[in-house]
């Protein structure tokens, strides 16, 4: 199955009544990576009011409304998160305090409108998984492997010639397995020899 995850670093802004919201969108596959770069900007604006933050890697995800009213900050950028679709992503929001209070209600906005700005700017990349087999195609069978290379357009041969014929190692993308190992059961007779190396 595909992953989606940041294309890239995004910023995401808000303004309201004097206060600024500065969101930093960014992949972070563990939470170490996520950890530094909240240091990172911590050191970046050191009179900033508060550096809230939300993350999700993998199944796991965590949240700091950093000294705001509770449920105002973190779990809101949580919640864009969640509902980007987007993997293994952070989201910092650097907050600079303009004079006049905005409430729950206007924090839990601005925290979620300059996120949701952040993850449109950073973008979304998708990963498809891959898969590595080996394989070896008797010469009465390698016409076999144009068949392949006609089912399977992301199919890659390594290999070479031996006296029984072509053997080596392909990959190919994940979703293109089954219709793979169906050309080879139904037209091979059991005479190609194949299996999965990342298993």
């Amino acid at each position: 199955m595909a992953k989606i995850i940041p294309a890239g670093p995004g910023l995401g802004e808000h303004e309201d009544r004097g206060s600024r919201f500065l969101t930093y969108v960014f992949h972070a596959a563990e939470e170490e990576v996520f950890l530094q770069r909240l240091e990172e900007l911590r050191t970046e604006h050191p009179k900033a009011c508060h550096h809230c933050w939300a993350w999700r890697i993998g199944n796991a995800y965590r949240f700091s409304d950093d000294g705001e009213p509770g449920g105002t900050a973190g779990r809101p950028m949580l919640q864009v998160l969640e509902g980007s679709g987007v993997e293994d992503i952070g989201a910092i929001c650097v907050r600079y305090f303009g004079g006049t209070k905005l409430g729950t209600g206007g924090l839990a906005r601005a925290y979620t409108a300059a996120t949701a700005r952040g993850v449109d700017d950073a973008g979304r990349f998708e990963i498809v998984p891959r898969v590595r087999l080996s394989l070896g195609l008797p010469f009465e069978t390698l016409g076999l492997r144009t068949e392949l290379e006609a089912i399977c357009a992301s199919i890659q041969f390594e290999g070479d010639f031996s006296t029984e014929g072509w053997e080596g190692e392909v990959e190919l993308d994940e979703v293109e397995l089954p219709r793979f190992q169906s050309l080879l059961d139904e037209k091979s007779g059991g005479r190609v020899r194949w299996q999965r190396l990342d298993a």
